[in-house]
């Protein structure tokens, strides 16, 4: 799939959700909502990524990372209390502890 091709496969499969904000979103993922992910996916990969890149300078080594932080974020998504904090600065935290 070529980059419209996945802008456009991503517009179609949003359905209801679309009102959620991020931390509405999070609480989807938290109960296992694939769809969810993919838009916190999105609204998170760049940030996540540009966080890491800072603190590691290495391309290659900022990727892996980016990946295993989205990967942690589905994984703990239960944990996000939004009480302490917005979902981008609680995502970014964790990103920033794994890549230092």
């Amino acid at each position: 799939m070529n980059r419209p091709e996945i802008r456009q496969w991503r517009a179609e499969s949003v359905d209801t959700k679309e009102d959620l904000d991020l931390a509405g979103l999070l609480v989807l993922v938290a109960s296992g909502d694939h769809q969810a992910f993919e838009r916190v996916y999105g609204q998170l990969a760049g940030p996540v990524y540009g966080l890491v890149r800072q603190v590691m300078r290495d391309p290659a080594q900022s990727e892996e990372i980016a990946q295993e932080v989205l990967l942690e974020i589905w994984r703990t998504a239960t944990r996000f209390d939004p009480a302490k904090g917005s979902p981008a600065a609680w995502a970014l935290t964790i990103a920033h502890r794994r890549a230092v």
